[in-house]
């Protein structure tokens, strides 16, 4: 797949009418049986269920029959639509970032207790596995919550992060609702071994050659330590083993620890390790800065047949589409924005929110859902040295609020 290819990911058929959301089953913690029989993806896309939540919308005025509609009428008319449009906005938000803090709770917990000699942790986190499952069906927002960090330990957002973005995958790639459960504990799980290398993970430096050889062994002792679980069975653990042990591999033998190919590579590992990677390069590290989510998902998509499956590179690009939540863009009204949610039917045309004018300069934020206003559209990416350059303040306030603080 080259990036100008992703047309093709385009020529859907139209968004169908939106109706009532239905509840996104429970399916409870995994059964034995669901892990025994090879994973069957379907060839065709699937259709759901992340259908996003559409933002209420104005009802279209009559024009009068005396004179058309005035610009100040209709600067009125969208102010009352935002105004309409704030409060399940606001409601949504509050639930999405509910459930974000306790997917960082969590994952705080299992790495600060990934040192003990035993551990109980598999049925909580797959319970908090199948409330991520439906919260990505039911609300849009929560998926823009993968934004963040924690300064304390780059692990315990990242953890969380790839958790939810691997089971939005999985949803996309149409697995099994409990499967899609045992992915998430799995993501949640997949660098457990970095609690052997505190020293070298909250380090201020880029690790050299020698500490870098000695981390890539963290996916041997994460798959060790899954062994400790004892609210897990046997079965549970050498499949979630074999995934934590393959999130580094890749499909042309490049990866670690053992150097395997395409095939070799279990499904669910290709998940997290897709995730796991995007995560990564757009999230800051202590001796690094973040790079753009934009150019994050062309670098997967230009790296296709050398390192995912073309199956796992699609899904991601439907889930995060080409301008993911948080990419910083400008407009062709020349105004700057970020992107709040990403809207299904569209690739290029998300739900963003502005932020500046074309002078850089902060206005009063609106919500513009792209779908709705077809004259207006993303013209470029904004990146983080050209905000810096025509306002530092801005962008200091934009880094601080990057980092995740609990109240």
């Amino acid at each position: 797949m080259r990036f100008s290819d992703l047309n093709d990911l385009t020529k859907k058929k139209s968004a169908p009418e939106k109706k009532s959301a239905t509840p996104f089953p429970s399916a409870g913690a995994p059964t034995i049986e669901s892990f025994l029989e090879p994973i069957k993806i379907p060839e065709s896309e699937n259709t759901g269920p992340l259908e996003p939540v559409v933002m209420p919308a104005s009802s279209p005025n009559k024009a009068s029959s005396e004179r058309p509609i005035s610009r100040k009428d209709r600067q009125r008319r969208d102010e009352a639509a935002a105004r309409a449009a704030e409060r399940p906005f606001r409601e949504l938000d509050a639930q999405a970032r509910e459930v974000y803090a306790r997917n960082v709770s969590i994952a705080k917990e299992l790495l600060n207790q990934a040192g003990q000699p035993y551990i109980e942790k598999y049925e909580r986190i797959v319970r908090m596995a199948e409330l991520n499952s439906q919260t990505l069906f039911e609300n849009s927002l929560f998926l823009g919550y993968t934004n963040y960090a924690t300064a304390d330990n780059y692990l315990y957002a990242h953890s969380a992060n790839v958790a939810i973005i691997s089971q939005a995958i999985g949803m996309v790639m149409g697995l099994e609702k409990s499967l899609v459960n045992f992915l998430g504990f799995c993501a949640m799980a997949h660098d457990i071994g970095m609690s052997d290398y505190a020293e070298m993970v909250s380090s201020a430096e880029r690790l050299s050659d020698e500490d870098y050889s000695s981390v890539m062994f963290h996916s041997e002792v994460g798959a060790a330590k899954i062994g400790r679980l004892l609210d897990m069975d046997y079965r549970l653990k050498e499949r979630a083993q074999k995934v934590i042990l393959q999130v580094h591999e890749r499909g042309d033998a490049s990866g670690y620890p053992n150097s395997l190919m395409n095939e070799e590579i279990d499904i669910l590992a290709q998940i997290v390790g897709i995730a796991d990677v995007y995560e990564a390069v757009s999230h800051p590290r202590p001796w690094r800065p973040a790079i753009h989510p934009h150019t994050a998902i062309k670098r997967l998509i230009d790296r296709e047949e050398k390192g995912f499956d073309s199956k796992v590179i699609k899904a991601i690009i439907e889930v995060l589409s080409i301008y993911p939540p948080g990419s910083l863009v400008a407009l062709s009204t020349g105004e700057i924005a970020s992107v709040i949610k990403i809207n299904k039917g569209s690739l290029t045309r998300p739900v963003v929110a502005v932020l500046l004018d074309g002078d850089f300069e902060p206005v009063s934020t609106r919500l513009i859902d792209l779908m709705e206003h077809p004259l207006k559209g993303i013209e470029r990416i904004v990146e983080e040295s050209e905000l810096v350059a025509r306002n530092p303040n801005f962008a200091a306030r934009q880094e601080l609020a990057r980092w995740w603080v609990e109240w």
